[in-house]
């Protein structure tokens, strides 16, 4: 058969038409179903059998792949009578030849988002390919072997043989945790699991395959689901209205999409109040109707992915003056152990006056302060000071790059530092004479 100038000889006719003995006059027209290499769409070829040897041509249909099934249904007397023609019918089938690929490790990679209720959306920011499927086990127990089984196939539907990564969310990144050998069956490995946690499987491409990864899965182990964060702040506006945000993510920062719950404490109770959904920068701003010093909070009350969690109360600021308390401190150690709602001066740094606490430590709300805000420091730099401007910039810790990129100069005396979500909010601090 020729294809484009390459003859193809994968065409097998699986009929009784070898016991043919009617000499070399005698001449098999088959119509046969042929499939299109790599389209899985049918199209009919005329095949002619002719003599006692049975040498096969296909006359239209080019690029075909045919494995042809059954037996052939003779009909006597279907051609002319000048050249004793035989016709006969024979059905085919496709047999899809597998595409083969060369190894191409998928390298570790920031984590960009997760979903909280996964359905099979993309978490791999690009398009996640319907074709690599990666299938978790049911149930795991502490420390038990655990089997996942995957299955590879082109757009076509053909199946794809080659090595992709298993990887595994370790913190911020994707991490390779082992090797998925694939063939027409698809793939299985086995892999020690101590934990609940996040896997795909990734192909870092190749010239006959693009770089692709499966929807993430989760492994959960004993029952436990994974822990995360919710900060809210509320900015107070002047209508008699705040604005209200969320900001989710994994105890490593990475961002979580999912719905929470936006509650406000109403006499004594914590009421519902609306619904919203978190995006790829784990945040999430909803306008409400709120007096001053009203209480909002978020709720998510787990899923398949994240257990229940919930926020501090964010307060809608008035007009009283709110107080940081501030020790001081040289090491990361010592800003993950500061009391909840205290901040430190971060020392290392000389290229200004750096106030640094954790969000999730009681401080997400000087990320919501107003322009004009009064706040009182208590103990290093103590004194009033009056906001004059704020920078979120993308990332967190060193991929935010050296001091310097976010100091005021003279335009402010202090810097409040505290993330938001995968961000860092810069809160800009001049002290009031």
């Amino acid at each position: 058969m020729n294809d484009g100038g390459r003859w193809c000889p994968e065409l097998s006719i699986l009929s009784g038409l070898a016991g043919n003995r009617a000499g070399p006059r005698v001449v098999s027209l088959l119509n046969a179903a042929v499939f299109r290499r790599g389209t899985g769409r049918v199209a009919n070829a005329w095949v002619i059998m002719e003599d006692r040897r049975m040498r096969v041509r296909l006359l239209a249909g080019a690029g075909a792949v045919v494995v042809a099934a059954g037996a052939a249904m003779m009909v006597a007397g279907g051609g002319s009578s000048d050249d004793g023609l035989v016709r006969a019918k024979v059905s085919a089938q496709a047999g899809g030849v597998p595409l083969v690929v060369p190894a191409s490790s998928r390298e570790s990679e920031p984590v960009e988002a997760l979903d909280a209720d996964p359905g099979g959306s993309d978490e791999s920011g690009e398009d996640a390919s319907a074709g690599l499927q990666l299938h978790p086990p049911d149930e795991v127990s502490d420390w038990e072997s655990a089997t996942f089984t995957a299955e590879w196939s082109g757009p076509d539907g053909t199946p794809v043989h080659g090595v992709v990564d298993l990887q595994q969310v370790d913190g911020d990144e994707w991490t390779q945790v082992d090797e998925v050998q694939m063939d027409d069956d698809g793939g299985s490995v086995e892999v020690d699991v101590s934990e609940t946690g996040i896997y795909r499987l990734g192909y870092g491409g190749s010239d006959d395959m693009e770089e692709t990864v499966s929807d993430a899965v989760t492994v959960v182990v004993d029952d436990e689901l994974l822990p995360s964060r919710i900060t809210a702040t509320a900015t107070p506006g002047d209508d008699g209205t705040a604005e209200i945000t969320a900001t989710w993510t994994t105890e490593a920062g990475v961002a979580i999409v999912g719905e929470l719950q936006l509650q406000e404490r109403r006499d004594g109770e914590w009421d519902d109040v609306t619904t919203v959904t978190t995006d790829a920068d784990s945040t999430a701003t909803v306008d409400v109707e709120a007096d001053r010093g009203a209480r909002f909070r978020f709720v998510y009350d787990g899923g398949s992915r994240f257990e229940a969690v919930r926020s501090d109360a964010a307060v809608v600021a008035d007009e009283e003056v709110r107080t940081i308390p501030v020790s001081t401190c040289s090491t990361s150690t010592e800003i993950d152990n500061l009391p909840n709602g205290e901040a430190c001066h971060f020392t290392p740094v000389s290229s200004g006056t750096f106030v640094v606490a954790h969000d999730y430590l009681g401080n997400a709300w000087w990320n919501a302060m107003p322009m004009g805000t009064v706040v009182e420091l208590e103990g290093e730099h103590a004194g009033l000071y009056e906001v004059v401007e704020r920078e979120f910039a993308p990332g967190r810790g060193s991929a935010l790059g050296p001091a310097s990129n976010w100091t005021c100069g003279a335009e402010c005396d202090v810097i409040l530092q505290t993330c938001q979500g995968s961000n860092t909010g810069f809160t800009w601090l001049r002290e009031l004479d």
